[in-house]
């Protein structure tokens, strides 16, 4: 696989994504930046908090929501480029999300101490919180158009002698209420997921036997529709996201980008990338931006091209 045109150098980049309407990219390294997509140019440049680790676009793509490693949350004007609001909650400690409900109005995310919340956008108030006990959240995703939240449990090490229970995922219809988490999947060894863009299926990563497998469950009873065993990621490779279309999955390996089509997982495409740590991709085009800890690109790939 070739890139067509010359990539943008995006600089050190732990988090990468495209607004709603595609026209903007939003890139989190030491500060967050916006681009032009079509112009390939800088509209700000911003430090809003310390240590930014997390973002997500609001749905209609006017506000970007943050978070950083202490858990502090904050959330910024996507076309000014200034800070709308501060929680002021770095005691929550550190974990994933945020996510946005279809609305706009609530935000979630969640703890490595097994919290899952809820705040209103506009205040940060906490309107939900639910505890799960010796659990870590290791990821909440926006399903089906943003209408439903997916949340990845990692279950703690027990002490020896007892069995270890599976991770799991968990479905959350908006507003989150107490109880309302459904479980879709449980899976030992699971290390990351993604929900597919029509919300049906969950992409897994996960270890057994000593060995690594990707596989792909239906979300409505968790039933494995395929699965592969992986060469083993390491580090940040272990990420996974789909195409806006479904067709492809795309995984964060070690030094490489691996491109599995769909249905089959068979091994479309691979590009080879330094230190890969986040991907995401622009609707209706090859044009791909990927996050790296040396220096992330934004780049057409041949995916389409190649699969056709």
């Amino acid at each position: 696989m070739t890139a067509v045109s010359k990539p943008l150098k995006l600089g050190c980049s732990y988090g990468v994504r495209f607004s709603p309407d595609g026209m903007r990219l939003a890139v989190l390294g030491r500060d967050l930046i916006l681009w032009d997509v079509a112009a390939r140019t800088k509209l700000w440049r911003g430090k809003f908090i310390a240590h930014m680790s997390g973002m997500a676009f609001s749905p209609d793509g006017g506000r970007l929501a943050i978070k950083s490693t202490t858990g502090q949350m904050a959330v910024v004007d996507a076309q000014a480029g200034q800070l709308l609001l501060n929680f002021q909650n770095k005691r929550d400690g550190e974990g994933c999300g945020p996510a946005w409900s279809p609305c706009g109005r609530y935000l979630a995310d969640g703890g490595w101490d097994g919290r899952l919340r809820m705040r209103e956008a506009q205040t940060g108030e906490v309107l939900f919180t639910q505890v799960h006990p010796g659990e870590m959240l290791r990821g909440v995703y926006a399903i089906d158009g943003g209408r439903r939240l997916l949340v990845q449990h990692g279950v703690k090490s027990v002490d020896e002698g007892l069995l270890q229970p599976p991770d799991y995922c968990s479905v959350w219809d908006w507003p989150l209420q107490a109880g309302g988490g459904r479980v879709v999947l449980s899976l030992p060894g699971l290390m990351s997921c993604a929900p597919s863009p029509d919300g049906e299926r969950l992409a897994a990563l996960h270890h057994a036997g000593g060995k690594e497998y990707l596989s792909v469950h239906a979300l409505a009873d968790g039933s494995c529709l395929a699965t592969v065993p992986v060469e083993a990621g390491g580090g940040t490779g272990n990420a996974l996201r789909w195409l806006p279309d479904g067709s492809v999955l795309g995984r964060l390996g070690k030094g490489k980008l691996l491109f599995y089509g769909w249905p089959g997982l068979d091994v479309l495409a691979q590009e080879d990338f330094t230190y890969p740590c986040a991907l995401d991709f622009l609707p209706g085009s090859p044009l791909a931006a990927i996050g790296s800890w040396e220096s992330g690109m934004l780049m057409d790939l041949n995916i389409y091209k190649e699969i056709a």
